[in-house]
């Protein structure tokens, strides 16, 4: 993969948008197709897909005209020929290689780390209850809060699969408002709040129906 005309760093981040999964794609909309796509310009292009700043790392697909490649594991590279073929093959690049290529564009890159910080709260099975680890939590939650000055903090709901699917949106909703309301009480402007909940179906650890999983349970919230 040497002289390269040009080079396209993708980035695939969690944190930007309210109940953000494990496995995210990254998406830029085309006509006449609903599949997450990166769509490759005309000329040679090295596309590598790289961790969140929380060390996760997402899916992305990468399509020409003459077809397209997945990438799903940290590191791996595709570059691109020709617009009228496939790209090539996934491959590793090494870390000396993506520092040598992209250093740059990397270092350029916003700290997420600093712009965004998050909190995972979580609940006891099938109630709106925080766990004694969880409460111990909010403190440093309203901390944060304040000391940012933040006019932006979302407050996401989730629950783990046992239990009817509706049930659970419910249950994660109430979750959700827990969070918001006790946030509320020690003068967080409600107006700085984006509440949103999503039931069982954004888990961070995947099993199967009716298992009761303890880091399922949770409200994640998330302070800009």
């Amino acid at each position: 993969m040497k002289q390269r005309k040009s080079v396209l760093v993708v980035f695939v981040l969690l944190g930007l948008m309210v109940g953000c999964s494990v496995k995210r794609d990254l998406i830029v909309p085309q006509p006449e197709t609903r599949d997450p796509v990166v769509v490759a310009p005309a000329n040679r292009d090295l596309i590598v897909l790289l961790p969140d700043p929380d060390g996760k790392v997402g899916t992305i697909r990468v399509t020409t005209k003459g077809g397209s490649q997945t990438l799903d594991k940290s590191g791996y590279a595709t570059q691109v020929e020709h617009a009228d073929e496939p790209s090539t093959d996934p491959k590793p690049l090494g870390e000396k290689e993506i520092t040598s290529v992209f250093g740059r564009a990397l270092s350029a890159q916003p700290d997420l780390k600093v712009r965004f910080v998050t909190f995972v709260l979580h609940f006891d099975r099938d109630t709106t209850k925080l766990t004694h680890e969880a409460k111990k939590l909010l403190p440093e939650v309203v901390r944060t809060i304040r000391n940012r000055k933040s006019s932006e903090v979302y407050v996401t709901g989730h629950t783990d699969r046992v239990g009817a699917e509706h049930y659970n949106i419910g249950l994660s909703s109430r979750r959700a408002d827990t969070v918001r309301d006790f946030l509320v009480s020690t003068g967080v402007t409600s107006g700085a709040l984006v509440v949103s909940f999503h039931g069982e179906s954004v888990p961070l650890v995947q099993t199967e129906d009716e298992v009761p999983e303890p880091q399922n349970r949770r409200v994640e919230v998330i302070v800009r």
